[in-house]
């Protein structure tokens, strides 16, 4: 059970206890995830366009500790705006990109949305939209930064994987 504090006291429920599973194209890479996401987010950066071969990623952040992963991938490890590793995994068998690991986060576990199921994404923010694909429409009206997440969505980022 999940409880969530706000001005009429704290209000505890099961619908927040998502269960979902996110696999590669064979099936040989999959990650079983249990909580809702910390933060979803729509990014431009050029290192997710590569890494997708998408114009743009649409990605949930979930702790480590609620993803259970199982096969084999094949990673690579790059250097965050952080200064810390974040680590790309595709299927080592079919090469499908369906995870990133983000040091910088205590692990997190950012996964590929449209690889989830049963899953609804909501982008909170797009990201990096200073590097977007040519040609990408972002809607009007949707939060955007031309760099990182705006400071807000950082800081619960932060508090949502370190603390219980």
């Amino acid at each position: 059970m999940m409880c969530i504090k706000h001005s009429g006291g704290v209000m505890c429920s099961e619908v927040y206890r998502m269960k979902a599973i996110a696999r590669c194209e064979c099936g040989a890479l999959e990650l079983n995830v249990s909580g809702a996401p910390v933060v979803q987010l729509t990014c431009h950066c050029k290192e997710c366009q590569e890494f997708s071969g998408l114009d743009f990623v649409e990605g949930g952040f979930f702790r480590k500790e609620n993803c259970h992963i199982t096969g084999n991938s094949k990673s690579e490890t790059l250097q965050g705006g952080t200064g810390s590793q974040k680590i790309h995994h595709s299927c080592s068998s079919c090469a499908t990109p369906l995870y990133v690991q983000v040091e910088a986060l205590n692990g997190a576990i950012a996964i590929i949305a449209n690889r989830l199921s049963p899953f609804t994404f909501e982008s909170e923010a797009h990201i990096w939209t200073s590097q977007k694909a040519e040609g990408t429409i972002i809607p009007a009206g949707v939060h955007q930064t031309a760099g990182p997440p705006p400071k807000d969505i950082v800081q619960r980022m932060i508090k949502g994987v370190w603390e219980q």
